[in-house]
């Protein structure tokens, strides 16, 4: 019997491109298996965490009408015995109104007497504090060096109350102090809107103390806020153009 030819292994010549060529594919299709799963998860987890973070909700008091049968009697722009503001209104400084009981504190930036008329040269330090049932207040200013400020304790669950703004609001100062009221809160936020603005003595101008801008101009004075709680401080720098 004839013994079987024993079959000589053979080789086969791969040119060195087309392994590497192999190699390269091999390796990206490992990335875009691995590397799209975890794409996908980080997609499912930056869903799921914008899902968490709440919405923010803004609270406007547009729409509330006046009840005030005579507009001279406004407590912003009329002569009403129950405001301040038919005095106040002779300075050209600037004030903060409590809005639960309107009553009205000024920034002590300057010195005038009784008739409204500027005291200039007097330097003064004033200081003075109070309690108004709906307020605790102080208020510290400087006059030479153009600074003051006020300090306010709110209640504990303090809450506007419009009632008073509508029945003692002509239309078009109802409309401004309302749009100085509006805030941002987060979904199911108990929150409420803080029953304070800032006044322009001269211009009549209401401005918003909720905390949206910590900072602006209001003409010749600069105002910087800060709520700490039920606690509000509001510093007034007078600054002119030189």
């Amino acid at each position: 019997m004839h013994k079987k030819k024993r079959k000589e292994p053979r080789y086969y010549l791969i040119r060195a491109e087309v392994i590497w060529g192999i190699a390269l594919f091999v390796v990206v299709l490992l990335i875009m298996i691995f590397g799209g799963n975890t794409w996908i998860g980080n997609r499912r987890d930056k869903a799921a965490k914008q899902e968490d973070i709440p919405k923010m909700i803004e609270v406007t008091f547009d729409g509330m009408e006046s009840e005030l049968q005579d507009v001279g009697q406004c407590y912003l722009c009329g002569n009403s015995n129950k405001s301040l503001m038919g005095y106040y209104r002779k300075f050209d400084t600037i004030g903060l109104i409590s809005l639960n009981d309107w009553y009205v504190l000024d920034f002590p930036l300057k010195n005038y007497d009784g008739e409204g008329n500027e005291l200039v040269g007097e330097d003064t330090n004033n200081m003075t504090s109070g309690n108004t049932g709906e307020i605790m207040y102080s208020c510290d200013g400087t006059v030479s060096r153009g600074m003051a400020e006020i300090e306010v304790t709110l209640p504990e669950d303090y809450k506007l109350n419009a009632d008073i703004l509508t029945q003692n609001l002509c239309q078009v100062c109802l409309d401004k102090v309302t749009a100085s009221l509006k805030y941002w809160k987060k979904e199911n936020e108990k929150k409420e809107a803080i029953p304070l603005c800032l006044v322009d003595f001269d211009t009549l101008e209401i401005y918003s103390l909720q905390g949206t801008y910590p900072a602006y101009f209001v003409r010749d004075y600069w105002i910087e806020m800060e709520l700490d709680g039920n606690d509000m401080e509001v510093e007034a720098f007078y600054l002119p153009e030189r």
